[in-house]
């Protein structure tokens, strides 16, 4: 018989409560690595729906009190602890007065009601709105599809895929790849491959895995913890991997091989250095500035994605040089023809509610000279037949961009305007963009291609 270690159960509640001390927090991650039993239970407690709805109102309460300079803490055991006393008191009163109970079950009727748990009678959907059945397993030939989950989860699956939606938190990708967007209300996301499992702890991360070879796992925001699984479907090993690491799952090796962050990606873009505000993406999705897809929006983190390379260039194109300046004369010129360049697509797209901006400050430094940017949304529906990937072979193909908008002069002075800026030596593309939840910021990155 298994005994239950109520004291690791009280450092599972700290731990998702937040509210263990820095000491406590790497003393108990470094067990989480160690102990498959541990990462197990954690696995269990971060799946279950009453867990979820505590540590989401535990959030919340720390949101209010940090407004009000409130610093009480509420420990979910305890709550959950005082919500069983209160059924007991409940039951032991009506079994003396039936008046009671009636009024008792109507309270608790409205509690439930109120409180901030998941809607499970919610179901994951499409981006579209349609409904995706679970269980069912669906097959991704081209393009691309997200899915949208009752708990927040957001993600992004790139063709060739399979998978099924497992839970209102939860899928099984059995082979493919795709990014995830998880706020705190989907904190607990789990994906499940051939060859382990994935639990979310609120974050930005991406898994690729090949049916009969391995899974990849790469985190850009926040933690997650990777487990390899045996046979019988229980925890053999896990590994916590926080922002910019990644690992791999390799059922052959029968273990969890860490690698060190996407710098070979980084360095076949020609990128020498991100900042911590952009996240390098391997491909675009189909229809990255239409609206359709949500994973990737996310306040003050902007990406950037590898367009074409070595496109040659037929004709002269016109784009601007010199962003900071204001008069036109000095913002443009040309690009001669006959020169081959690689193209980079910078995208923001904040989730803040309408009526809210928020600013992301990026910068890029490039191993190649920057020749220059494309900010106007006509201009970069104009160049889509040169660079973007779904014109490759039907050069018509008509995409809406909604650009992005630097201070050309003549204009109100009091406007606030995006900001690109290309240093000295042509290496580094510093930026500030400023946009709302209903509006997308994005240009074009053109370098000269490696010889």
């Amino acid at each position: 018989m298994i005994q239950r270690n109520h004291s690791d159960d009280r450092l599972l509640q700290q731990y998702l409560d937040r509210s263990m001390s820095p000491e406590e927090l790497d003393s108990f991650e470094a067990r989480l690595c160690h102990e498959p039993e541990l990462a197990e239970r954690l696995i269990t407690f971060a799946s279950d729906d009453l867990v979820l709805a505590e540590w989401g109102a535990s959030l919340e309460r720390e949101q209010q009190q940090a407004v009000s300079a409130v610093s009480t803490t509420h420990p979910v055991s305890g709550q959950i602890f005082n919500r069983a006393n209160r059924t007991v008191v409940v039951s032991g009163m009506a079994s003396i007065f039936s008046v009671f109970l009636l009024l008792g079950g109507y309270l608790l009727f409205q509690s439930v009601l109120s409180s901030p748990r998941v809607n499970t009678q919610e179901r994951v959907v499409f981006s579209s709105g349609e409904p995706v059945e679970n269980h069912i397993k669906q097959t991704l030939n081209e393009g691309s599809a997200e899915l949208h989950f009752p708990t927040g989860a957001k993600v992004l699956i790139s063709a060739p895929a399979s998978y099924e939606v497992t839970g209102n938190n939860s899928m099984h990708l059995q082979q493919g790849s795709f990014i995830a967007n998880v706020p705190s209300s989907g904190i607990g996301f789990q994906v499940d491959t051939p060859h382990g499992r994935v639990i979310d702890l609120g974050t930005l991360f991406s898994v690729q895995t090949v049916e009969k070879l391995d899974t990849r796992v790469q985190v850009y925001r926040g933690k997650v913890i990777a487990s390899l699984m045996n046979r019988a479907g229980g925890v053999q090993s896990s590994k916590q991997l926080s922002e910019h690491q990644s690992a791999t799952i390799n059922s052959t090796k029968n273990e969890i091989e860490e690698a060190d962050d996407s710098l070979s990606l980084a360095e076949k873009c020609g990128i020498l250095h991100l900042s911590d505000s952009v996240v390098l993406q391997e491909s675009m999705p189909d229809a990255l500035a239409t609206g359709k897809y949500q994973v990737f929006e996310h306040d003050g983190l902007a990406f950037v994605f590898p367009e074409r390379t070595q496109v040659s260039l037929k004709s002269d194109l016109e784009l601007v040089t010199q962003p900071a300046e204001t008069r036109s004369k000095k913002r443009a010129g040309v690009i001669t023809a006959g020169t081959n360049v690689d193209c980079y697509r910078i995208y923001y797209d904040p989730a803040q509610k309408e009526g809210a901006y928020i600013p992301v400050l990026g910068e890029i430094h490039f191993d190649r000279p920057i020749l220059g940017v494309i900010l106007d949304r006509k201009v970069l529906t104009q160049t889509d037949r040169l660079f973007h990937p779904l014109c490759r072979n039907d050069s018509n193909r008509l995409f809406i961009h909604q650009g992005t908008e630097t201070d050309t002069g003549g204009k109100d002075p009091k406007a606030r305007y995006d900001e690109v800026k290309i240093s000295p030596d042509r290496r580094t593309l510093s930026f500030m963009l400023l946009s709302g939840e209903r509006f997308v910021d994005e240009f074009r990155v053109i370098v000269r291609s490696p010889q």
